[in-house]
């Protein structure tokens, strides 16, 4: 039995020596942190973004705030039925704070971004293009300019923990400097 136990290790650490060549052959061992992909923002207030940097984890809207339509058929047949808004658009800005959560308890402010990697989110969540107006019909974009459109991503989850994992980098446009601080803490962790 000795032998048998000796040789069945010699053929196991034959094989994963193998498949690791193998992958290094073809460039498959990448790991998350060599991936570097499409830039995504997440526009928020300085006080969520706080929260955000506080818990390291940015929470979904259940139902897409409590707007739910039976033609997303992606969000009612999701594991959690929330999702996480991001924009593909760096300059965009909203006319109206209410457009993406503004109206909601600390949310006077547009003040942080957070910029994530959506290579490294596709490898454990959903991250789908949506169009709020219209479900991707265009009609509703007729005469705007390019800083006016959202450009807008979602994931498909409750949340995305942990956030660090994702992130390149938090924009913050405000002036607190114990504000910018702690981001900074935060970014160098």
């Amino acid at each position: 039995m000795g032998d048998f136990f000796y040789y069945g290790i010699f053929i196991n650490m034959n094989l994963q020596e193998n498949i690791q060549r193998i992958q290094e052959m073809m460039g498959l061992n990448e790991k998350l942190g060599d991936i570097k992909g499409t830039e995504l923002y997440h526009i928020t207030s300085t006080d969520r973004g706080l929260k955000i940097i506080d818990s390291d984890t940015l929470i979904g809207f259940g139902e897409a705030g409590g707007v739910i339509t039976k033609d997303d058929k992606n969000l009612l047949s999701s594991k959690h039925k929330k999702t996480i808004s991001f924009s593909r658009n760096k300059n965009w800005k909203p006319k109206n704070p209410r457009d993406i959560g503004g109206s909601l308890p600390g949310m006077s402010n547009m003040e942080m971004v957070f910029v994530v990697d959506k290579e490294k989110l596709k490898t454990k969540y959903v991250v789908e293009p949506f169009n709020w107006f219209g479900f991707g019909d265009p009609r509703w974009q007729k005469g705007k300019n390019d800083d006016e459109y959202e450009y807008e991503e979602r994931v498909l989850t409750d949340k995305i923990y942990p956030l660090r994992k994702y992130l390149i980098d938090i924009i913050y446009t405000g002036n607190d400097p114990k504000v910018q601080e702690i981001i900074d803490n935060y970014l160098n962790i």
